[in-house]
């Protein structure tokens, strides 16, 4: 007997349901933003040292005499990547091309792409501009932290709680940045901020698909992720139409009011609520979906559920010789994934051509990578994952041919590349969930999953400087640096991925013993497209990177949180 089974007793996915399920939804939508929105946010314009004495001075030439003053003070860039120095100006305004030059303080930009980003307000260039990369890591690092952070807090609290706490959390963090002035209190609140997108994401989906019953939730499953895709559409939009950090941030974060509603609307956690031995509150909820699917809650099943078993810790993965060195792969292909998702999300702009249509472009290909996870049952597991992975690293890598010669008739093949890479990354990430959580043991599921995603928010921190590493090297090569290194990592995780046993039609492990069993493809009887496992919490959805487990007597949850 277990939770799957009531559910299938009085209606997996009725009216009230689905309308849960909606409201859950739609956090995503806000988040998906929060997430990426540092493209623009931290975004730096072209830039030059501002002239001495004019304090009228521009990016822009305003007149011939203006072109003639900027030739007098301004040095000539050393690449072309850029059309002056960004960081120097002649010492005495008259030179002959030789003329001694020295670091500036003052600049002015370029609004002809944004009026304004929090770098170009605190200056956070040349010698600060190491700034923007490490800011960019806090909020990673918040992200890694919250991951620990709500998930103990909601097993004390409940999940409605904790998910409730997360979205005040982030609707006022998000706001609160909009009155930053300075970098240190920036950077604080960036932390708190990827923290609670993690427990928004990681509770509220939860809590959604504990409600759908097994047969509904690979369908389910698959729809979450595309509110994350449309918000991303969402922010490039609003970007491009208001161009200052502040005011796009503000229709960003504004809508994140609504959810405010939800602690009245979201109810808590049915296994949470059992886990705790409240089992009056969890019968008041089925009955609840009882009723709006007109169907009748059999209490005696839910007096019958078995208790919450004790799980084995992460280091168990390591007793098995051949568990041991697939689980080591695994959290590489998990830090590979999330390195290369960021990494190419925040190497937009080094793309060249329209930063904002790149953009648009790129969020476009997770629709296509996200749908082609529903073939994972007719290819498999490990060669859809390999698939995408040498297919999206040989882009990635090609993307130098383009770079290097510099033609613009060759800039839409460098998009057509970065877009593959795009898709493949996102398509990849999906199947690495599926095909971990088929591969670790049942005993010590919830352990290796939540390595798995700890590490790849590792992967996620080391992300920002990579992509800045194209504005360290001078010249064409610097550009190519970040996609080539993103690109053989992939195809790196790929070659290793040949180690790993294919899970598709195979029984999932339960314990250590059973991994001999799946080493030799033992198929187990009556496939079917989701296993659930009574030690598993009957629930392991196979498709849209959530798995539950109970651990210690409470209740943990490790969701794959959009890459968070």
């Amino acid at each position: 007997m277990s939770l799957d089974d009531i559910l299938r007793d009085i209606g997996e996915f009725g009216p009230l349901q689905k309308r849960i399920y909606f409201l859950l939804c739609l956090p995503g939508f806000i988040l998906s933003q929060l997430l990426v929105v540092q493209v623009f946010l931290l975004a730096t314009p072209e830039h030059r040292c501002i002239i001495p004495g004019n304090d009228n001075d521009t990016f822009a030439n305003q007149s011939e005499w203006h072109r003639n003053l900027i030739d007098r003070w301004i040095p000539a860039s050393s690449d072309d990547k850029h059309p002056y120095d960004r960081c120097n100006i002649y010492e005495d305004g008259n030179h002959d091309g030789n003329g001694t030059t020295v670091k500036c303080t003052e600049w002015v930009y370029d609004e002809s792409v944004y009026l304004n980003t929090f770098t170009k307000q605190l200056n956070l260039v040349c010698g600060e501009a190491i700034k923007v990369p490490n800011v960019q890591m806090i909020f990673f690092f918040g992200v890694l932290s919250g991951s620990f952070a709500y998930g103990q807090l909601s097993d004390i609290i409940g999940r409605r709680k904790a998910f409730y706490l997360a979205l005040v959390v982030q609707l006022g963090t998000s706001l609160g940045l909009l009155g930053m002035t300075e970098y240190i209190g920036f950077a604080v609140l960036m932390f708190f901020l990827g923290g609670a997108c993690l427990g928004v994401y990681m509770t509220g989906f939860v809590i959604g698909m504990e409600l759908v019953g097994p047969n509904k939730r690979l369908w389910t499953g698959a729809i979450s992720p595309f509110f994350l895709t449309i918000g991303q559409l969402y922010l490039v939009l609003v970007v491009y139409l208001l161009r200052d950090w502040k005011w796009f941030m503000l229709a960003v974060c504004l809508p994140g009011c609504f959810f405010l509603s939800y602690y009245w609307l979201v109810p808590e956690s049915i296994r949470w609520l059992l886990s705790k031995g409240k089992k009056g509150e969890a019968i008041e909820i089925l009955q609840k979906v009882a009723k709006s699917n007109k169907t009748v809650l059999n209490e005696k099943m839910v007096d019958d559920l078995p208790p919450i078993p004790k799980e084995a810790r992460v280091w168990k993965l390591f007793s098995n010789r051949t568990l041991g060195i697939w689980s080591v792969i695994l959290f590489f292909n998990w830090f590979v994934c999330s390195m290369s998702y960021y990494g190419v999300v925040l190497n937009t702009a080094n793309l060249g051509g329209d930063i904002y249509l790149n953009f648009a472009l790129l969020a476009l290909a997770e629709f296509p990578g996200k749908a082609l996870i529903l073939t994972a049952d007719r290819i498999g597991r490990k060669r859809l994952f390999m698939a995408f992975m040498f297919i999206g690293g040989l882009a990635n890598i090609a993307t130098i041919g383009p770079i290097v010669n510099g033609s613009d008739d060759l800039h839409y093949v460098l998009i057509a590349l970065a877009i593959v890479g795009k898709l493949c990354i996102t398509g990849a990430f999906d199947t690495v969930y599926i095909l971990s959580a088929e591969i670790f043991p049942t005993v010590v599921r919830n352990a290796g999953m939540g390595t798995s995603s700890a590490i790849a928010r590792v992967g996620s921190m080391i992300a920002p400087y990579i992509a800045k590493s194209a504005d360290l090297v001078k010249g064409d090569l610097g550009k190519t640096i970040p996609l080539t290194l993103f690109g053989v990592a992939m195809f790196a995780s790929g070659l290793l991925t040949l180690i790993l046993p294919e899970t598709n039609g195979q029984k999932m492990p339960e314990s250590i013993e059973d991994i001999h069993n799946l080493k030799h493809k033992r198929p187990k009887e009556n496939a079917t497209e989701i296993e659930f496992n009574k030690n598993d919490s009957k629930l392991s959805n196979e498709s849209n990177g959530i798995h539950q487990g109970e651990t210690n007597g409470g209740y943990t949850e490790h969701v794959d949180g959009y890459r968070l």
